[in-house]
């Protein structure tokens, strides 16, 4: 019913199809990005905001380079995969799905801090 992603962008029209079925079907959702990214060719960043997707995205001269989400109160999705196109045709990459309450909190308060740093 909770979705929470942190990632560097999303490109992937399979991966974004999903969250706005999600979206769609009442799940909250919510997006944190970076700004570099938002507007590349091929980026559904903006795409998702439009849809009224809660999003925040990173304006500081840091990239917010995470690649994780959270589902519901539980599940954590991390590792070195890009949300994009590339990385699903292209690119050697890892996916860890973890369940452990610790890092699912860890994970959790590193989003709930961005998200809070980044709302503005």
């Amino acid at each position: 019913s909770k979705i929470r992603i942190c990632v560097f962008t999303i490109s992937d029209d399979e991966i974004t199809e999903e969250i706005i079925n999600a979206h769609k079907m009442g799940k909250s959702v919510k997006i944190i990005t970076d700004n570099e990214k938002q507007f590349d060719k091929g980026s559904d960043i903006q795409r998702m905001m439009d849809l009224g997707i809660p999003t925040v995205v990173d304006k500081t001269s840091a990239h917010m380079h995470h690649k994780f989400a959270l589902f519901d109160d539980h599940t954590v999705l991390t590792g070195s995969y890009n949300w994009t196109r590339s990385a699903a045709t292209h690119n050697h990459e890892n996916i860890l799905i973890l369940e452990d309450p610790k890092v699912f909190r860890a994970y959790k308060n590193e989003f709930d801090s961005l998200w809070e740093e980044l709302k503005d």
